[in-house]
């Protein structure tokens, strides 16, 4: 079941990719709000391209098998009650990944679409419209299409660890974190290192030393968990149960979350 709904997805990845067109097209004419009062526009802020974008992929996704796996979607749109609540197979979908950075004309937002067991990461699917730059991950199996971006990012930036506001690294993980800053690395709140990238694709791109995430969110904050997992980068994890759980799923007032944290580090392990 699980390959025909990898495969499933990978026959779609032209739908995923008309979807991140749409959001394209619509960026510059976009209205936005807030969907939340936390005081962050990093997850405050939706668009209307996020719903219309959205319900465009959950229609297309319904009419295939992944409508029986459970929908992890970053937005509340008609077609989230066409899927399972109680399917074994994990669905995640983000129709704007750095509405943030949408919002403000950049060119760094993705679509991000992934699936998981419970137990092992199956698929990710990351592209950037504005950029054509697509990343695919299936099990372990890493690819990219497209070329890859320039950054402009202060010189720290090598030996940096972003994190964002309330999380703390300090408390969670003491003794990596003394360890880590003793070997010259540096926990830096992300939005002082740049407010125009996402951390996973300076990750990626091996732009920044690592990252580290407290409580990741269901829609598109494991994808550098899976790209890690991929490279066989050198990975922290920690949860209710030990290492970090994906069959943990909570909800908080911003949405679906895994409860614990991760810190991955850009070298082999």
């Amino acid at each position: 079941m699980e390959t025909n709904l990898i495969n499933t997805l990978i026959k779609l990845e032209p739908i995923f990719r008309e979807a991140g067109d749409i959001a394209y097209k619509m960026q510059k004419h976009a209205k936005q709000s807030n969907k939340f009062d936390t005081g962050n526009e990093l997850v405050d802020i939706v668009t209307d391209a996020d719903l219309e974008v959205q319900e465009f992929l959950l229609k297309k996704m319904a009419k295939t098998a992944l409508v029986d796996c459970r929908l992890l979607a970053e937005e509340n749109t008609p077609s989230t009650r066409r899927f399972n609540p109680k399917g074994k197979v994990y669905l995640g979908i983000d129709p704007i990944d750095a509405t943030s950075i949408y919002s403000r004309g950049g060119k760094f937002f993705n679509l991000v679409v992934s699936l998981h067991d419970g137990k092992d990461f199956l698929y990710t699917f990351k592209h950037f419209p504005a950029l054509k730059w697509t990343h695919r991950i299936v099990h372990n199996k890493y690819t990219v299409y497209g070329r890859t971006p320039s950054f402009n990012l202060p010189p720290q930036a090598k030996t940096s660890i972003p994190f964002l506001i309330p999380w703390n690294p300090e408390k969670i993980i003491p003794k990596l974190y003394k360890g880590l800053v003793a070997n010259g690395y540096n926990f830096v709140v992300y939005t002082d290192l740049t407010n125009d990238y996402g951390t996973t694709e300076m990750l990626i791109c091996k732009q920044i030393a690592g990252r580290y995430v407290e409580n990741p969110n269901a829609y598109d904050g494991l994808v550098s968990l899976h790209f890690a997992q991929a490279k066989k980068l050198k990975i922290y994890t920690g949860g209710p149960k030990g290492k970090l759980d994906l069959t943990i799923i909570k909800k908080r007032k911003i949405g679906f979350y895994y409860p614990g944290y991760f810190l991955v580090l850009n070298k082999r392990a």
